[in-house]
């Protein structure tokens, strides 16, 4: 088990591939991580590669522990740390939303006692969306090493991680393939990871794997169409309008698997909109948090008009069980498709 490793106050935090490169190389893995940050997708990744290496199947089954922030104290995540493995050398705990255990004086006290002698049998993996350096505690971590950055990838780096997620599905994308990808849905990499998952998808509904160039075209008519011409037409009692729209579009050989998540992105964009507008924000401010252009909102308001945000609501709710639909019922995709259609264009009584 490795001591601590100095970081530096001053100095930039340690990513992902430090990590990487230096403990999931050599196996010579730290007993605290705090992984902080928005990239939810690859601290997951990182839990489960420290749970294989340092564990193993067998022992994983009774020496590893996941627990929730928001569901569990301060105290019973120490009770664990300090309790000794079943049958094995290490036991690996993950702590989700650890800024919730970490939320008053008390708690934070107590874990930064147990960083100053932290259990050598014990790999404790804490991971937040942010860690406040300004704290006691976060400055401890960074000191010893044990603070790691997961903002999501960026520009050339984000594009690279596109290309190698599509690689992993076989899917052959390019870079300027990949950036069209980025642009259309953003940094957030399980968006991104569910957009190729679809695109393998619509590579096994056609029984063939999709060309360099049909993905292109299929990933361009995303940009071109974005949605539009059904979204726009989202709202109560306009179901009919927008099946004619789909069987229309269904007629020129679009699959679900391309109209679905193009209407979940739609929506998804439009509730987040609406979410900012309420609270007070700006356009230009969330189009800049959000990493999109001002400018497509406008495509963004007839469906807000129309649905309003308790039909806004409905439709987020619709347009994410017809996503877990088309991956696991046995109805075909069509009918689940026309079935969230009619579910988001329901007419609701407003009170």
């Amino acid at each position: 088990m490795a001591g601590r490793r100095p970081g530096g106050k001053g100095s930039a935090l340690p990513r992902l591939q430090d990590l990487v490169n230096a403990d999931l190389k050599t196996g010579d893995f730290r007993p605290v991580y705090v992984l902080a940050g928005d990239d939810a997708l690859r601290m997951e990744q990182v839990v489960h590669a420290i749970r294989d290496r340092a564990l193993g199947e067998s022992s994983a089954s009774f020496n590893y522990h996941a627990l929730q922030g928001d569901q569990v104290e301060m105290a019973r995540v120490m009770q664990q740390a300090m309790s000794l493995p079943m049958f094995a050398g290490v036991q690996l705990i993950w702590v989700k939303h650890a800024e919730k255990v970490l939320g008053d004086a008390a708690s934070q006290e107590v874990f930064e006692k147990y960083l100053a002698t932290p259990v050598k049998e014990t790999i404790l993996v804490l991971s937040m969306d942010r860690a406040d350096r300004r704290k006691k505690w976060v400055k401890a971590c960074q000191s010893a090493g044990y603070l790691f950055d997961f903002s999501p990838p960026a520009g050339e780096e984000l594009v690279r991680w596109v290309v190698k997620a599509a690689q992993r599905e076989q899917l052959p994308l390019g870079a300027d393939q990949a950036q069209v990808l980025c642009e259309l849905v953003g940094n957030d990499l399980l968006s991104l990871k569910s957009e190729i998952d679809k695109l393998a998808l619509l590579a096994e509904d056609r029984g063939r794997p999709l060309e360099t160039a049909e993905i292109g075209r299929i990933i361009m008519d995303q940009a071109e169409l974005d949605g539009y011409e059904i979204t726009s037409q989202l709202s109560p009692g306009k179901a009919a309008d927008v099946l004619r729209t789909w069987f229309r579009l269904a007629e020129w050989g679009r699959s679900a698997y391309e109209i679905a998540p193009l209407v979940a992105s739609r929506v998804r964009k439009g509730s987040l909109l609406d979410a900012c507008r309420a609270s007070g924000q700006d356009d230009r401010d969330t189009a800049s948090r959000t990493s999109q252009n001002p400018w497509s909102f406008r495509y963004l308001e007839p469906m807000l008009r129309a649905l309003g945000p308790e039909g806004l609501r409905a439709a987020l709710k619709a347009a994410l069980d017809c996503d877990r639909s088309l991956k696991s019922s046995p109805l075909k995709p069509d009918i689940i498709l026309e079935k969230t259609i009619a579910d988001v264009c329901a007419r609701r009584d407003r009170t």
